[in-house]
Order: structure tokens, then sequence, then C-alpha cells
């Protein structure tokens, strides 16, 4: 990845200071004598120490007390250089051309005045870098700090590999599952065979690899177990595995990468080997010892084990492979652990501490480290006040132990990028489902995210999500139709170990309960996670929080929200919804003027100031969940704006086609003709939700409104548009889907609600790139199938009915080649019955099926039947159906519910089946939200 200009937790802002230093320096900016040789003094020394801080963040974990607080002193300063730059630019370019003379004279007297004060402030700042200079030369930073030489730390999962087997817990399963998959004894399994376990650190991995190593490793010739780690050293893990699996005299000292695995194969080439690859972090490490090993068909095996889900599939991917995802102990495994660690017994709890023992088991989340960890302070405690003190404590007990060493190994593998992502993160309260969308657009508005060459910044942004995911520091919530997730949760032990590096590094401050205790440091960024904040608490936060780049209120009650006042470093405002503001809580937001990132989810707002119009560097402004009912025309300012979310009813300015960087729009449902004509100005649009108006509501005659609509569809297709939302259409309802095949040639997405569609367009295949559709229809048809199935990249089909179809519907072969997932709802279905077949070799690719089906028939009435045939779907793994009963007997009911059970009892994949048979009584009218990355679908089941 390029280098560029980011904010990090371990360098601060120097990054993207320096620039600003430069412009400065090289501006017209009239700066008084001296200044700019001063501010060019700035430049060269924090230049400087930008490169250690970047040498010491490679080392984090090795730095002593005096290199951590230099480093420290050093980012803190950089914050100030940079609002202080922020602040005088900003004054000296604010300018009115139409002001009058009075104005005119009053503002070139404030620019002087700046210009005197800036001068008196760089020298101070320059001193301060001076002292922070002569420190760093009188302790010699450069060179002890990364000495890391001296330090040995015991690997953390050593204790893992002599547990004895009769003391482990919930390991004879995993075992004897991966031991069957290895096969020994079917013969016709010659092949090479691996496994690789992945799962998050602390599950227990290395103990059960170890474990399976004891079990079978007699079955070989030789075996080897070979430690890989975070950084390897390549040529010691192959000397190693040789070593173990020959003698030590095989090995010369003198001995590359190259030689050691060509004697290694040599070794093996004709021998039944069983290799354990234990904790792999990267692709690269695996494929080299790959290469050591041979495949010689003599029924050699391997098993690897790792944290990334990306590496394990790698392991996987050239050989006959299996991915194990290790999984948490069970209540009852975890209950047996902790007693039998604590009381030698796993019945021999005393009663009165059986509830607490329950509450301090449920913190460990079945994780079996942690569960020792903690067991191993309470041993010999019978005292329950002891036990409440432990219970009290657990997350600090964690600071020394191996649940925050494992922690810690998985955090400083990360690059300094993700380790900022990482630590973001403690802004969110406990369990808090983060939205991917907002996560990743919060990033980019703090300034974590780089650029690189053929990607845009969210893109960017995203695969930093992806790589958290991956590595397991994150859990995916919703996991959509593209694989991706909607959402993510923070582990809670991965969260009270990023609290912790995040308060140490002053990173963010976290406010829980009514108590603040932050310290002495300026406050960079704020989470306020409480309903009430005692007034002292307030008090000492707004004393330090003047440099603030990041608030977010999560609870707060309206009277406990202070009056914002002017936070001129301020980059992210986040209201959530739980917590209660009014309209004197966003009057001061104008004067934001670094804002990026702006939230109000809350009713009691209900407008927004005409200074939102001076926040230049607005990327996103998300009023869904507000009480705003207009936006003031001073929006079409915010030349930055990238995302703009409404709610329903939300007044548009015709000014919102000056929004030149809009990508982002929804949903919109104001019916001007003027705005309709507007949005073709918005070229580099990508997402639009827009809601049609009734013909009764428009403010001009229909024919004029069609005209505009699908001249500004036509422009906006023409650009790129991706994403298309629209809501009762009302109008256009014959001519839609002609108008939207040939108008938006790029879409991804396409959903329209809240209307009937007659007909479908046969050209609807020459949207080659559509991978979302959902659509609903009065009726469906086996061409209708025929040419949805035709489309040639859709991932996800999302149809509803209101008529119940006449005729068989049959998915024939090769129809819908790329569909993942298939959704088909009859909504109160007149005519009564569904018989759908899947033929052979159609849809190849599915993974879900869902059905959620509402006859309004009795038998007598029903025109149809109910007949399934899913066994074709060879990839099929789970089938949801919800039957609403609207008026139908109980037989028909029953009719409905057996078809669906025989169809799935015959699939040789027996795929996973949810049924449920539910009033239409409990049933909200809703057709919920769409599975487009906008919100998960509340009508049927998600993947188990």
């Amino acid at each position: 990845m390029a280098a560029a200009a980011v904010v990090s937790a371990s360098t601060g802002v120097i990054s993207t200071l320096l620039p600003k230093l430069s412009q400065l320096i090289e501006g017209e900016y009239k700066l008084q004598k001296g200044v700019k040789r001063k501010i060019k003094f700035l430049k060269d020394e924090l230049t400087s120490m930008e490169t250690l801080l970047v040498k010491l963040s490679d080392k984090e974990e090795t730095l002593d007390v005096q290199a951590k607080d230099w480093r420290n002193k050093v980012r803190e300063l950089s914050y100030d250089v940079e609002d202080c730059i922020d602040l005088f630019t900003h004054k000296m370019s604010r300018g009115d051309a139409e002001a009058n003379l009075v104005k005119k004279t009053a503002n070139k007297i404030k620019r002087i005045w700046s210009r005197h004060k800036i001068a008196n402030i760089i020298e101070e700042l320059k001193a301060r870098v001076q002292e922070e200079s002569d420190r760093r030369l009188r302790y010699k930073f450069d060179d002890t700090a990364t000495d890391s030489s001296k330090v040995v730390r015991i690997d953390p999962r050593l204790p893992a590999l002599f547990v004895e087997a009769k003391r482990l817990v919930g390991i004879d399963g995993p075992r004897e599952e991966i031991i069957d998959w290895l096969n020994m004894e079917d013969d016709c399994a010659q092949q090479l065979k691996v496994v690789s376990i992945v799962g998050f650190g602390g599950l227990g991995k290395t103990t059960l690899v170890n474990q399976v190593h004891e079990k079978i490793k007699g079955q070989f010739h030789c075996s080897c177990f070979v430690p890989v780690s975070r950084n390897p050293n390549i040529a010691k893990i192959l000397a190693d595995m040789l070593k173990e699996l020959k003698d030590q005299s095989c090995v010369d000292p003198s001995d590359d990468e190259r030689q050691l695995i060509g004697k290694l194969r040599a070794f093996l080439k004709d021998k039944r080997y069983f290799i354990i690859v234990d904790d792999i972090w990267s692709m690269q490490a695996w494929e080299i010892v790959k290469s050591a090993l041979p495949e010689n068909n003599l029924k050699s095996r391997i098993i690897t084990t790792t944290r990334i889900t990306s590496v394990a599939e790698s392991c996987c991917s050239s050989l006959e492979g299996y991915v194990y995802k290790i999984q948490p102990l069970s209540d009852q495994q975890s209950q047996q652990l902790f007693f039998k660690r604590v009381f030698g017994d796993a019945s021999a709890c005393p009663p009165h501490l059986e509830e607490m023992s329950h509450g301090i088991l449920e913190k460990c989340h079945g994780l079996p480290l942690a569960i020792i960890t903690i067991a191993s302070l309470l041993t010999g405690k019978y005292n329950k006040d002891q036990w409440k003190q432990v219970d009290n404590s657990i997350g600090s007990a964690f600071s020394d132990k191996g649940m925050r060493d494992i922690l810690l190994l998985s955090y400083y593998d990360l690059p300094r990028h993700l380790k900022t992502c990482l630590l973001y993160l403690s802004m969110f309260p406990e369990d808090y489902r983060i939205d991917r969308e907002e996560l990743i657009w919060r990033w980019v508005a703090e300034g974590f995210v780089t650029e690189v060459r053929g990607q845009t910044v969210d893109q960017v942004a995203e695969n930093y999500f992806n790589e958290l995911v991956n590595r397991s520091l994150i859990l995916p919530v919703g996991i959509m139709y593209d694989a991706r997730a909607n959402a993510c949760r923070v582990h809670d032990m991965v969260l009270e170990l990023i609290i912790s590096l995040s308060v140490e590094e002053n990173f963010a401050s976290i406010v829980e309960g009514q108590c603040y205790n932050g310290g002495g440091h300026t406050i960079r960024r704020l989470s306020v996670q409480s309903e009430h904040v005692g007034d002292e608490a307030m008090q000492e936060i707004m004393d330090k929080w003047s440099q603030v780049r990041s608030i977010s209120f999560y609870g707060l009650q309206e009277h406990g929200i202070p009056h914002l006042q002017e936070l001129y470093s301020l980059r992210v405002l986040d209201f959530d919804y739980s917590s209660h503001l009014g309209n004197q809580h966003v009057k001061y937001i104008g004067s934001f003027f670094r804002l990026t990132f702006l939230r109000i989810d809350c009713r009691e707002v209900t407008e927004l100031p005409e200074g939102i119009g001076e926040l230049r560097y607005l990327q996103t402004l998300d009023i869904g969940r507000s009480g705003i009912r207009k936006l003031p025309p001073s929006i079409g300012r915010l030349q930055k704006l990238v995302r703009l979310i409404v709610s329903n009813p939300v007044e548009l300015p015709d000014e919102i086609g000056d929004l030149q960087a809009l990508q982002e729009l929804s949903r919109i449902c104001h019916y001007s003709i003027k705005l309709v004509e507007a949005l073709r100005r918005l070229t580099k649009l990508k997402r639009l939700g827009i809601e049609m108006p009734h013909r009764w509501k428009l403010d001009c005659d229909t024919g004029r409104y069609e005209e505009a609509f699908e001249s500004s569809l036509a422009v906006m297709g023409k650009h790129g548009l991706q994403s298309l939302h629209i809501t009762k259409s009302n109008i256009l309802d014959e001519e839609l889907m002609d108008i939207l095949c040939y108008t938006v040639p790029c879409l991804r997405e396409l959903v329209v609600k809240g209307t009937c569609i007659t007909r479908l367009s046969k050209q609807m295949v020459s949207i080659i790139n559509l991978t979302y559709l959902r659509l609903r229809m009065e009726r469906i048809k086996q061409e209708d199938l025929c040419i949805l199935g035709s489309i040639p990249a859709l991932l996800s089909a999302d149809l509803s009915v209101t008529h119940a179809p006449d005729e068989l519907l049959t998915i024939r072969s090769q129809q819908f080649r790329c569909l993942k997932e298939f959704i088909f709802r009859s909504h109160h279905a007149q005519g009564g019955g569904l018989e759908m077949l899947f033929l052979q070799k159609a849809m190849p690719e599915l993974r879900r099926l869902y059905l959620d089906l509402e006859f309004g028939a009795t038998e007598r009435e029903a025109k149809a039947g109910f007949e399934f045939r899913f066994e074709h779907l060879a990839r099929l793994e789970h089938i949801s159906v919800r039957i609403w009963q609207n008026n139908v007997t109980r037989s028909r009911s029953e009719a409905a519910e057996s078809a669906i059970r025989n169809a799935v009892s015959i699939h040789p994949g027996r795929p996973t089946l949810v049924l449920k048979v539910e009033s239409t009584q409990l049933k909200d009218k809703d057709e919920g939200q769409d599975r487009s990355g906008h919100g998960t679908d509340e009508v049927l089941e998600e993947q188990p």
C-alpha cells in the first residue's frame, strides 16, 4: 500500500500536518517577518520526528517507558500544531464578496490580528518542538528504544502444548471430527490432505491440534509440530522441521531456505508424514512451508491453525482441504472446565457461589483461555466477597494475564492503519451493532484511510473493515448475498483491550456511568455512553474538550447534553438515536468548520441552522432518523458532501443540484419538478433512493414530471448510477421497467417497492451488472422467470407477488447461473397455492432459499396445490419458510408444510430447514427493509 498522509494512533497527525505547513510556507499568506522561517523549522523538525515515530510504532510492544512518554508528547504536540494551523487558515480565508465597507474593514482588522496571533503561537510551538527534539537527543531513542534483541517473550500458547488430556474439556468432539475427516482407514484417500483450523485467539486451536497429533502420530512414518508465529524466521522454521523429522546432524548452519526445502522434500518424498503448522499469520509463510511438503500419495496429512480466514482458505486452496471453524465452549462445558480448575471437581461448586459463577462465566464467552485465567484467580478462595471482587475486576485481571497477551499479539501484528481503525471501535458501547457504512465513513472523516490508486476512499476503508473481520478481531453481523457484512460487533474481551489501549494512548476518552476518569490529558475523542453524567464530571470534560476531534453521545438525556461551543477541531459529531437533544443543541453546528461527519438520529431535532452551509469539509450528513422536515438552501454550498441521508418526508431545496461531490442521496420524497430536474446535475451520484408521488400530489402535470424524471434518470445512468431504490411509483407503472433498461445500464442494485409491476421488460437482460433485484409484481409467469434467469450477474433476487401463480413455475437448466440467494414472497396471494420446481443445473450456486407464503384461499377455492422440488439445487445450504395463515383451513396449511418438508427430506445435501407457521394477526404489514446494504430484512430468517 502506498504511503500517504493519514492520521494514526501511534504517529498522531504529523503525516497530515506536514503538507499544511508546506502550504503556509509556499502560500501567499502575509505573515510577519521571520514567521515563515519558524514554520519551516517546525516542518523540518516534525519530519524528522515522524521518521522516528514510524520506527517506534513498528516496535510498539518493546518500547520502554521513556520512549513511550516522548512519543506521546510529540503526538499530542502534532495535534496542537494542526489545530493552530487549521484555525489560522480558516480565519484568513473567510470573506464575503458582497460585504459592505464596514464589514470589509472589520474583516481586514481581524486578519491582521490573526497574523500577529499566529506569530506568537508559532513561537510557542517552536519552543515545544525544540524541547522535544533536545529530549530525543539526550536519551538517544534512535539507539535504544527499538532494540528488541534483548527482549525474549514466552509464547503465550506454549502452556497449551503440555496440558494433560484428562484435564481438557469440550475437546473430544472436535478432535474426533478432525480425525474422522483425515480418514486414516479409507484406502482410497491416498492423496495429501490438509485441515485448516481457524478461530479467534484463545479458543484453544493449539491445544486441539496437539491432542490430534498425540492421538494419531503413531500411524505415520514421521511427524512434527512446528509453530510459525507472527514474525516468522522461515529458515529457522524449516531447520526445526528437519531436526524434528530427522535429526540434528542433517542441518548445516549455512543452509539457506532453498537448501532446507530441498532437504525436507528429499526426506519426505517416500514417507507418510503428519505435519502440524501452528499459528500461521500470512499466506506467504504458508506457501514457503507448503513448498517443503511433497504430494506423495501416501496418505500424508497436514493440520494448520490460524486466526485469519483467508489464510485458512489459502491453506486448503490447492490441496484436498477442509476448513474447520473452532467454536467456543458451550455453557455446560464452560462450567465443567471452570469448576474443575477451581475446585478439582466439575460438580463441586458450593451453593453460595453458584449464582456468581454463572455471571463470571458469561463474561468468558466460552473462551477456554479466559476461563482458565479467571479460575486461577479463584483457586482456593471460598469467600463470596473474594469472588465478588474478582468478578468486578475481571477486565483488569486480563491486563497482565494470558488472554490480554493473546489479544495483544493480534493487535501488535496489525499494520499502523489497522491498529488505529481497531482502537476507534472503543468509541462504541459494548455489544453495539456498528453499521459498516457508518464506520467506514467515520474512519474517512478522521483521516485514518490512505489513498490507493484505482480505488475510492470508501473502498479502501471497506478493505480495512474486511481485514479486521478476517483477523477475527471484529465479529461480522448480517452477512449479505455478496458475502459482505451489514455491520459488526466487538467481542467483549477485544473491547476491554482496545479501551485500555485507547486510554493509555490518549486516543479516546470513554464516559460510563456518572464519572469521568480521563486524567489530565486534552480530550481528543469523546464517547459518552451513559444516560446521566454528573455536573462535576461534565464540567471537567468541557474544560478539556476544546480540541476534541470526535464526539459520540449514546443514551444521554437532554438535560445532560452540554451546549456545544465552538469546537474548531471537531471532525465527527454523532448523536445516537437513544440520546435526547433539541434544536438548541445543534445551533452551533455552523461554527465547527472542520466537521466532516454529522449524524443526528434524534426525533427532537426538527431543523438545521442556515449555518450548515459553512461546513465546507462535510462529507456525510445523516439525518435519517431525525425530526427534520426541511433543509435550508445553504445546503447547496457543501461542495465536499458525499452522502446525504434523509428521512420521509424531508423537503429538499432546489440547490441540491449544486452538490457536485454527492454520491449517495436517499431517501427523497419531495415532489417539485425543479428538484427532479436538479438530479441530472449530480454527475457523481452512485446511489439514489426516491419515493415517487401520487398523481394528485404533483406540482405539475403527470406528463411533465415523467419526462423530467426520465431525462434525469438517463443523465444519471450515463454517469454511472449503480443503485436505485424507487418507492410508491404510481406513475410510470406500465413503462417503468422499459425506461430503466435503457437509461441506467450500469445498475447493480434495483429495488421497486410500494407498487405492483404488471409486466417485465425483455430488455432486462441488458442490465449486465445487476447483482441485486427486488420487485413486487401482480402476477409472475414462467416467461418472467426466464427473463430474470437470463440476467447474467444476478446474485440475489427478491420477488413478491399479490396473486398466487396459476401455473407450475419451473426454474430451468442454466437459469440464474450466479444466484446465491432467492427470496419468493406470496403476500395476500389470491388463488392460494404454489408449485415450484428446480430442474437439474438450475441455480447452480444457490446457497439460501427463502419462501414467505401467505394464502388467501380456502381448500375449496384454491386453484393450485403445493409442490416443491429442491433436490437439484446442489449447493443449497439453508431453506427458510414462513407460512402465514389467513382464513386458511388447517389442512391447507398442513399441506403446504408437508410439501416443504418432503422436498427438503430428499435433498442429498440435507440443507438446514427453518419452517414457521404463523397467524397474519401477528404480521407487520410493512415489507421490511432491503437486503441490499440498507438494513436487514426482518420477514425471513437470516442464515444460521
